[in-house]
């Protein structure tokens, strides 16, 4: 279930900024549009009480790490004991105007080469200078993209990102990996944490741009279940031999294919390599 405070809880809680609008929650936190004192737009996210402290400083480290404009910037950090003398922690980010890129992925909505070419790359710009962090995400998905007017990705929502120099502390899905499962790569539904790297993102964005150019999802079928899923991710190939994806130009099958590559050691080897390779698809190279 999503965690929610009322906006009036909220704006009494927190006088110093004006709340507009409550923002799409997560299970972790209930997000608002505020306004600073200078009118300035921010995204104010209130924690959770069951929130992992450990957790909540890893995400701010990571976003404290990063600075590139596809990845959301954080503005402010802190908790108040106020309300009922509960500690509540809350971090406050950028304001992305426009929509979760999950407005834009729906069955049956293919993107043209054209759109899909710019915006991937530049999605993998901001991947790269993550992982350049030793940061990855681990929960990349649509509603985890938000896409700004000008059609330009940010990442966001870093609360399950791990830095690889330190031990994980997640908890796991049905005893598999951490995340959402309808984007788990084979080493996430597996559960071997320590083949947890950049590549693992990269799978996600294999199946990400599948749907954007195929129109439905690579491996997620109606009515299947966790453990169905986990076998087409670990063991189905099914996929590669849709029509629509046949279609496409040999160019960009290939680089889906080895996105969607069961073996890390098979899949393009960083984030870099994608976004070059797309902007010579844009260019009009075969690459």
């Amino acid at each position: 279930m999503p965690y929610t405070v009322p906006m009036t809880d909220a704006q009494g809680a927190y006088p110093n900024y004006k709340f507009i609008k409550p923002l799409t929650p997560s299970e972790q936190k209930a997000a608002f549009h505020v306004q600073d004192e200078a009118g300035k737009d921010l995204c104010f996210k209130i924690i959770a009480p069951n929130y992992s402290l450990d957790r909540l400083e890893r995400e701010i480290e990571a976003l404290q790490s990063i600075n590139h404009p596809n990845v959301v910037s954080l503005v402010e950090y802190t908790y108040s004991s106020r309300q009922g003398g509960t500690n509540k922690h809350f971090i406050i980010e950028e304001y992305i105007e426009g929509s979760d890129l999950a407005k834009y992925v729906q069955p049956g909505n293919i993107w043209t080469l054209e759109i899909a070419a710019p915006f991937f790359a530049m999605l993998c710009d901001g991947l790269y200078a993550m992982h350049n962090k030793q940061i990855v995400h681990r929960d990349l998905k649509p509603t985890n993209i938000r896409v700004r007017p000008d059609g330009s990705p940010v990442i966001i929502d870093f609360g399950l990102a791990r830095h690889l120099s330190l031990p994980d502390i997640t908890r796991t899905v049905d005893g598999t990996g951490v995340g959402t499962p309808a984007y788990f790569s084979p080493e996430q539904f597996n559960g071997r944490k320590a083949d947890i790297d950049a590549r693992t993102d990269l799978f996600a964005i294999g199946i990400i741009l599948y749907q954007v150019l195929v129109g439905q999802h690579p491996f997620l079928h109606a009515s299947m279940t966790i453990a169905d899923l986990n076998h087409q991710v670990c063991n189905s190939k099914e996929c590669l031999n849709n029509p629509t994806f046949l279609a496409l130009p040999k160019n960009w099958q290939l680089l889906i294919t080895r996105l969607l590559e069961k073996e890390r050691a098979k899949r393009p080897q960083n984030a870099e390599i994608v976004a070059v390779l797309l902007r010579k698809f844009a260019a009009g190279g075969v690459a």
